[in-house]
């Protein structure tokens, strides 16, 4: 597996969104000054391909988040409603879509935009209501090139540390009080029949406003769930080296399904196919929309 850069790791995108709601304060200078509460930039939630490599890929169904900010931080109350956001290439108008604002249960309000792609190639993203706003450009590569797990493929059964055997995984669970996820292994649960809700996601390294609720939030909507297996699989095997300088190992999962940021968010069938991954970002209402799949 291809070893990532931490900070792109962590930021789970290289977009500005992220270097500002989990960078230093150093990081957030790039917007400059203001706080006009104005939308200034549309910033895709998403591996562009401009410092990342592109995780958007043509003939299967993409999920593309953007927030919105004015020149000094994202918006939040005064993000709007919905926005009408128009993809194009070359100049040729794919798809423009009034897309809801989502910010339940968390702080900074998104925009996913659902799409497939006939083609790869390059792409933009723009507000035809703000003009003035400037493009943003992705790059759209054939499926073949990304082997992160589309909708329609199936996750082999991959051991995921528990309670019982850690696999040597420290600590199993990074929130301030571990979660309830972490009774099954992915290894086991994978052949029971039983659809299962899969969270990859490091909340002791991710607790701002864009990914820190994620984990709180499955808690909540898996709360009456006993049809289904539900399982928090942490990012580091030893989180730790870090504060040596190193680069920690990854957990078998994450090289299992090669994700190239975190959280991300799988529900599936009880064939272990793919019916929904949620990146980055959600909120209490599109984690409910996706859990409800199964």
């Amino acid at each position: 597996m291809a070893q990532f850069d931490r900070r792109t790791f962590l930021l789970g995108t290289t977009t500005l969104a992220l270097t500002a709601a989990c960078g230093t304060s150093d990081d957030v200078s790039v917007f400059g000054a203001g706080g006009t509460g104005e939308i200034a930039f549309l910033i895709p939630v998403f591996a562009t391909g401009a410092r990342q490599d592109p995780t958007v890929v043509a003939g299967a169904p993409q999920r593309l988040t953007f927030i919105v900010a004015d020149p000094i931080d994202n918006l939040r109350e005064q993000a709007p409603a919905a926005l009408d956001i128009r993809i194009e290439q070359a100049g040729e108008l794919l798809v423009e879509a009034n897309v809801s604002r989502r910010a339940d249960g968390i702080i900074t309000p998104y925009f996913p935009l659902t799409i497939a792609f006939d083609e790869p190639g390059e792409y933009s993203a723009s507000l035809p209501g703000h003009p003035e706003v400037a493009a943003v450009s992705f790059t759209v590569v054939d499926a073949d090139q990304v082997p992160l797990p589309q909708v329609g493929d199936r996750i082999e059964p991959t051991a995921t540390p528990t309670i019982e055997d850690d696999q040597g995984v420290s600590p199993i669970c990074t929130r301030a009080i571990p979660c309830p996820f972490h009774d099954v292994s992915h290894a086991d649960v994978a052949i029971n029949g039983r659809p299962t809700v899969l969270l990859v996601a490091t909340p002791g390294f991710c607790q701002t406003d864009i990914c820190g609720p994620v984990v709180d939030l499955l808690i909540d909507a898996a709360a009456d769930r006993d049809d289904l297996d539900v399982i928090h699989a942490e990012v580091y095997v030893d989180p730790s080296d870090f504060a040596s300088g190193s680069f920690p190992e990854l957990t078998s999962i994450v090289q299992a399904t090669h994700l190239p940021f975190e959280p991300v968010l799988f529900v599936l069938d009880g064939d272990g196919v793919v019916l929904a991954r949620v990146d980055t970002t959600f909120d209490r209402s599109e984690l409910a929309e996706a859990i409800a799949l199964v």
